[in-house]
């Protein structure tokens, strides 16, 4: 049963659910969260889900649940059963002996898709702090702007840098994503640092 699960998780991401349960996910992986009156997109969703304003977080699997009132294995099942997925819920999921088979291409395009997904996720969080200063830290009158919150003009520099990273990352094709991770692999390992650093201030 176990298997069952990792077999659901690893088909569908939690952003490809809130979209396919009728919620308005925008590009840039923000939506309002369904587990509390959110009048603000506070929720990101991409394979796992965090909200930012009430705390839930977890898997496709714990999104399902908590949206619907299931179980784990009802929601599994009413996963597999939504997007048609081919594993058999009567028997311990397996793989076919195919993908047993060691091959090269599949292992490394499978890895470059757990990179762009780590990649993602840290791109998301960083918009979503900078945006946040931006709002937060906007100065109002002339003596503000010169003393201004750094994390402010951090947001005025990168804000749109992030956004378009995001979006080659998300609405180009394959060989133009590995172009642009080669590219941009320092730009995108400074931003897990910083990242990382900003939450650790925080906490």
């Amino acid at each position: 049963m176990t298997n069952i699960f990792k077999g659901v998780k690893e088909a569908v991401s939690t952003r490809d659910a809130a979209s396919f349960y009728g919620i308005k996910v925008s590009r840039n992986g923000m939506c309002q969260c369904p587990f509390h009156n959110d009048r603000h997109p506070s929720m990101k969703v991409d394979n796992r889900f965090h909200c930012f304003g009430c705390g839930a977080d977890g898997d496709v699997i714990n999104f399902v649940q908590q949206m619907f009132g299931l179980s784990p294995l009802d929601a599994t099942k009413k996963l597999i059963a939504d997007f048609n997925l081919p594993i058999d819920i009567k028997a311990p999921y397996k793989p076919d002996d195919k993908a047993k088979k060691p091959n090269t291409e599949q292992e490394e395009l499978r890895a470059f898709q757990l990179y762009k997904r780590d990649a993602l996720n840290y791109l998301h969080e960083y918009y979503y702090i900078l945006h946040c200063a931006k709002r937060d830290y906007a100065p109002h009158t002339p003596e503000e702007l010169e003393n201004c919150n750094p994390l402010f003009e951090e947001a005025l520099h990168n804000l749109d840098m992030i956004d378009v990273m995001i979006e080659e990352l998300e609405n180009t094709t394959l060989n133009e994503q590995l172009d642009f991770m080669n590219t941009y692999k320092e730009v995108i390992a400074r931003v897990k640092n910083r990242v990382n650093e900003l939450n650790n201030t925080r906490d």
